[in-house]
């Protein structure tokens, strides 16, 4: 911190910088700082000042323009967690009345016997004052004092000038003297000047305050040293100089007194509350220089000192986003915004999620977007359909592929824990009808529980499965068709309970569409934003789970077929699930997916309440491969478990934030960033009708309910038909044998 030969003379002119003090500031990292401070002779005069009002207490730290730069990193560095930002002049109030603080002797330390207690008299004193008022300690650290061995004899203090000459210079006679002179000039220090400030309405209450500062001052006083106060001009305290005046009348602090008199909150024990300071938690966190870069926007961040967004880009997004937080916090929120900023930048994307979201995002679909939402919606007019089933054009995958993917969605959706939920029977009897649905043209998922308990509607379609494949369909099917009603029963009883919401009325709106206008690989293939709300308090658990675990499965598999295309042509595709563990239920294992989904260009964003609330499975899937996390407030376990493994935030962090703030840890360029805090964006402004929406997404991609149930009802009749004929031909046989 030497100053340039040549510098301009407005390198010399005072400027402020605001500290914010780790919470507790440690009495060594405080010490180290003024110690370092000390030990440069030729570094600038340094002013600290603390200021109190009714909202807390200040740390400013005023210097030569040409040393701002350098004292910030100084700060920074060697007092871990503090931040450093500029402070307008004009913001410190002056004050009315000041007093300068004078040491009774040169040759004594002050030693408070507690020093945390005396740091909070000292703040008590600060934090005292009312609306309008101030107090302010300043000190003006001057001329650098080197450590020296003292004399063998201590001289007395307080002897004046006229003494000196006339009797010689007296000695301190205590035994302890020369030990106290050690530690007066044993040590770093300054040539200082400490004043004290106040601003208040009337004579009478500035003396109390000042008063009340100076007794807390007191606290210091040690065996031959207090502090006294002495008259002094305001006009002092309010426009100090910034170059050091050598007929400035200085007391001769150490290190330790210059922190002792500073007014800084130092304490050792994590659990010390000192007045007059900011919570210690939810903890400021500034963002790396990568998170402030990334180009689709998280939050503001809300560090002291920090401008700028919290981001990250999309291929950083292929890495999955966790979102942890309970209701309430601002989730919805921050979705809502990454969601828009997907809709504006033309990505395809999925929502699937059971509260208001898609409602929201209804409102805020661009303009160049209102024709690429599909909303699949299973309470609609006229709902969009999707068939697992079915295979389009382009569409290279067997039967048996179909039939194997669309197994494994049902199996995922009940397995429990470490059991399957179907049983090998169940799973037998599933895969064979699913088998056989898909080697249909016309068949779909609402026939797979007509298949269980419709003998007849089973036997019409069962005959050319078993002609065809006389090894595996063929004995499957024979045995299953000449069990008895009661012994079918009994075997299919527990399939028939988890099929059977397909046959739901409006879950068999979507899936009962054997020829429907919608695919879900158009998401991949035309850029299309599907929407799918869940309202399970009109569709039920049961129902809603069915729902999301089909369009997620087809999803899946629609992206696993991306490997037949060129990396470099596959766009980003973003999945958003809400409320994830009750609908990701993927044909595979979640672990595995997720790995796989990066290198397939698919993003989830993967959003729920509290961490008890996923299978274990899923909860490791999550801690393994969703590398962007984004905590709202925590319940006191999940903050122990975020908290586990770092050092930056503390579990209170986590539990004590306000809503719509964030801690976020992301992955920018390949790196894991460290957590940043900062402040959820408001939502966007609407700009789009969802009437008009929701219409075009019928008129394109949906079928009127009637015409829906029409077919069911002509599927019904046709299965009763069969049913009667196959009645008609077991009487003649039986009448024949008679």
């Amino acid at each position: 911190m030497t100053a340039a030969i040549g510098a301009p003379q407005a390198a010399d002119v005072l400027v402020w910088q605001q500290v914010i003090w780790p919470l507790p500031l440690r009495e060594s990292a405080a010490l180290g700082l003024v110690r370092h401070l000390a030990a440069q002779p030729h570094a600038p005069q340094l002013i600290a000042e603390t200021r109190s009002d009714v909202t807390g207490v200040t740390y400013l730290l005023g210097c030569p323009l040409r040393y701002a730069a350098s004292v910030r990193e100084v700060v920074e560095q060697l007092v871990r967690g503090s931040v450093v930002v500029p402070f307008e002049a004009s913001e410190r109030v002056p004050v009315t009345t000041s007093r300068r603080v004078q040491l009774s002797s040169s040759v004594r330390p002050l030693e408070p016997v507690d020093p945390v207690a005396s740091t909070r008299s000292v703040l008590h004193a600060l934090t005292t004052v009312d609306r309008g008022e101030q107090l302010v300690i300043q000190q003006v650290l001057g001329p650098r004092l080197m450590p020296r061995t003292p004399p063998n004899q201590s001289p007395a203090a307080g002897q004046s000038a006229v003494s000196k000459l006339w009797t010689g210079v007296a000695h301190e006679r205590g035994a302890d003297a020369r030990q106290a002179l050690s530690k007066k000039i044993g040590q770093h220090g300054f040539a200082a000047t400490v004043q004290l400030g106040v601003q208040a309405s009337t004579s009478e209450r500035r003396r109390t305050l000042l008063l009340g500062l100076a007794a807390a001052f007191g606290t210091a006083n040690a065996p031959g040293v207090r502090v006294l106060l002495k008259p002094d001009t305001a006009q002092r305290l309010n426009t100090p100089k910034p170059l050091w005046s050598w007929w400035t009348r200085a007391n001769h602090l150490t290190a330790m007194e210059t922190v002792r008199l500073s007014g800084w909150p130092v304490a050792d024990r994590d659990d010390e509350s000192l007045p007059g300071q900011p919570p210690k938690h939810p903890k400021p966190i500034r963002p790396s220089a990568a998170m402030l870069s990334g180009e689709q926007v998280l939050a503001t961040a809300n560090a002291p000192g920090t401008s700028g967004t919290l981001g990250y880009n999309t291929l950083d997004r292929m890495r999955h986003t966790w979102l942890l937080g309970p209701s309430g916090t601002g989730k919805s929120t921050l979705l809502l915004n990454l969601i828009v900023q997907d809709l504006e930048d033309n990505r395809p994307l999925v929502v699937i999620e059971p509260k208001d979201l898609v409602a929201e995002i209804l409102s805020r679909i661009p303009a160049h977007r209102l024709d690429d939402v599909v909303l699949l919606d299973a309470l609609d007019e006229a709902p969009v359909g999707i068939n697992p089933l079915q295979r389009v054009a382009g569409d290279h995958r067997s039967p048996e592929v179909v039939a194997d993917s669309l197994f494994a969605t049902f199996k995922a959706l009940y397995r429990t824990g470490n059991s399957d939920g179907l049983g090998p029977r169940s799973s037998d009897i599933l895969r064979h009808c699913l088998t056989l649905l898909a080697g249909r043209s016309d068949a779909s998922l609402v026939m797979l529980p007509l298949l269980l308990t419709n003998p007849g509607f089973r036997r019409s379609v069962t005959r050319g499965a078993m002609a065809s494949d006389p090894f595996d369909a063929g004995p499957f099917w024979q045995w299953f068709n000449e069990l008895s009603p009661e012994a079918a029963a009994q075997v299919v009883a527990p399939l028939s309970n988890k099929v059977r919401p397909l046959l739901d009325r409006h879950l068999r709106a979507v899936l009962a569409q054997r020829q429907p206008r919608f695919n879900i690989r158009q998401v991949l293939t035309g850029k299309k934003v599907l929407l799918v709300p869940l309202q399970k308090g009109v569709l039920g658990p049961e129902t809603s789970g069915l729902l999301a675990a089909t369009v997620l499965g087809e999803l899946w598999q629609a992206i696993r077929e991306r490997t037949a295309i060129p990396e470099t042509q596959r766009d980003p595709v973003m999945v958003y699930v809400d409320e994830v563990q009750e609908f990701l239920n993927l044909p595979t294992d979640l672990d595995d997916a997720l790995a796989t989904a990066r290198s397939l260009k698919a993003g989830f964003h993967l959003a729920h309440q509290y961490e008890g609330q996923l299978p274990r499975a899923m909860a490791e899937a999550f801690r393994s491969n969703a590398r962007n996390k984004i905590c709202f407030q925590l319940s006191v376990a999940d903050a122990r478990t975020m908290a586990t493994g770092q050092t930056v935030l503390a579990a209170e962090d986590f539990t004590t934030q306000p809503a719509h703030h964030i801690y976020a840890s992301l992955i920018r360029d390949n790196s894991i960033q460290p957590w940043a805090s900062g402040t959820t964006l408001p939502p966007p402004p609407e700009i789009s009708d969802p009437a008009d929406i929701r219409q075009r997404s019928r008129q394109q991609y949906g079928k009127p309910r009637s015409e829906i149930e029409a077919g069911f009802a002509a599927l019904l009749e046709q299965t009763t038909t069969d049913s009667g004929s196959e009645g008609a031909i077991s009487s003649r046989r039986k009448r024949g044998t008679s």
